[in-house]
């Protein structure tokens, strides 16, 4: 792990900018570890350490250090890790999100996604999927709410934004808002995303 780990490192640059910014490299090294598990988890979770040490007022590197941790609490096998991971990880995504509120041009992401979206779009999928007693649900469904009512999220490439609109959706049935999820069910069709959120089905 440690070799993986300095690997990254290199690969980053070790620079106070590349941190700063969090550029496509890390925010691939994130994608990289929601995908793959792992190694791959860990590497990013020890990334982001460093880069929120040295960029504490940085949303962007405490939003990522907070995901990480909540990939980190799937991977332990300790539960009072993983209860530990997951608290701390809900905590720094939201308090990072504050802060980019804050913020008169919170950026995109190296594909162009508003950042503020994003990170929404990540925190809402988390929130909304941990288990019941970390009192997240509420949370990551009032930033659905956000999201659906954000006229930005039309104008975004539907295979961009597509998981959103299916996280969305699941949410709603999960909450049991039937009304909602019609209403964001058919603002879903109409974008062409609906299908995309039932690849099993005939289309």
């Amino acid at each position: 792990m440690k070799k993986i780990f300095a690997a990254v490192l290199i690969q980053l640059g070790m620079t106070t900018f590349a941190f700063a910014t969090l550029d496509a490299q890390l925010e691939g090294l994130y994608n990289k570890a929601a995908q793959q598990g792992g190694d791959a988890i860990e590497a990013s979770y020890e990334a982001f350490k460093v880069a929120q040490q040295k960029n504490p007022t940085d949303p962007a590197a405490l939003f990522y250090l907070g995901a990480s941790e909540t990939l980190m609490a799937k991977e332990s096998w300790l539960p009072w890790k993983k209860v530990g991971y997951a608290e701390n990880g809900i905590a720094r995504m939201d308090k990072a999100l504050r802060m980019l509120e804050e913020l008169e041009n919170p950026g995109r992401s190296a594909k162009g996604m508003p950042r503020d979206l994003l990170f929404k779009g990540i925190a809402a999928t988390t929130f909304t999927k941990v288990p019941a007693f970390f009192n997240a649900f509420d949370r990551g469904f009032e930033l659905y709410g956000e999201l659906m009512g954000d006229p930005r999220l039309s104008h975004m490439p539907v295979q961009a934004v597509s998981w959103i609109y299916c996280g969305a959706l699941e949410a709603a049935d999960l909450g049991e808002k039937s009304e909602l999820k019609s209403e964001w069910q058919a603002e879903a069709k109409t974008r062409g995303a609906l299908p995309l959120c039932q690849p099993d089905k005939d289309q």
